[in-house]
């Protein structure tokens, strides 16, 4: 079988992606990530490394915590997508951000950076993992934090309305991804990857956030 291009994969997409993920979440996409970024306790003035940044839609939640001082290093495989982030950037006037256009695995990033996000791309247990193990080599010795924010199939009643709205979701996104990959269990996943790792859901228990130092 194949392994599938997952950065491709938004070749067909990128131009409503961020209208979809504001319309899944209701326009809380940003509240979402900073919570997620606090809970991290990313500081003012630090590196953030922008694993799969996608369009830059966490850059406006890094910016508000880590400020002019701070600086943010994106990386992601597509170039429709980074192309949208330097725009967004450009826009807003965020001239500390360094932009890579690479696959993770390949990525020689010289920098010691005080956390890792990963946002939304989480698709592939093997694939992510050893994104993960990769990246760990550009965080600080012993403090650098790791920061996942993503969705999850819900557990609550939601569920029972869930299945057909996120089929339809990601029909329309033409996502890397389908309804029934979101029925994991991401602290088995990516937790088992991390020393004492903290999670928390929200937003219905639809998505989660966890973070912690690799082991």
């Amino acid at each position: 079988m194949q392994q599938k291009n997952f950065a491709e994969e938004y070749d067909k997409s990128y131009k409503k992606y961020d209208f979809i993920v504001q319309f899944f979440q209701l326009g809380r996409d940003r509240k979402h990530r900073i919570k997620s970024l606090q809970l991290a306790q990313l500081k003012k003035n630090d590196t953030v490394l922008d694993i799969c940044c996608g369009s830059g839609l966490s850059f406006s939640a890094i910016q508000s915590i880590i400020g002019k001082e701070g600086k943010i290093i994106a990386v992601d495989a597509n170039k429709h997508m980074l192309d949208l982030a330097r725009k967004k950037a450009a826009k807003n006037n965020w001239n500390n951000i360094v932009f890579i256009e690479c696959d993770i695995n390949k990525s020689n990033i010289n920098v010691q950076a005080d956390l890792a996000l990963f946002a939304l791309c989480w698709y592939d247990c093997k694939i992510c993992t050893e994104w993960v193990r990769h990246v760990n080599h550009f965080l600080k010795p012993g403090t650098g934090i790791f920061c996942f924010i993503d969705y999850k199939y819900p557990q609550n009643w939601i569920r029972h309305i869930a299945n057909p709205v996120l089929s339809l979701l990601v029909k329309w996104l033409g996502e890397a991804y389908n309804a029934e990959d979101l029925k994991w269990n991401p602290m088995q996943e990516i937790g088992s990857l991390l020393i004492n790792p903290s999670y928390k859901t929200f937003y219905l228990d639809s998505i989660f956030t966890i973070n912690g130092r690799m082991k």
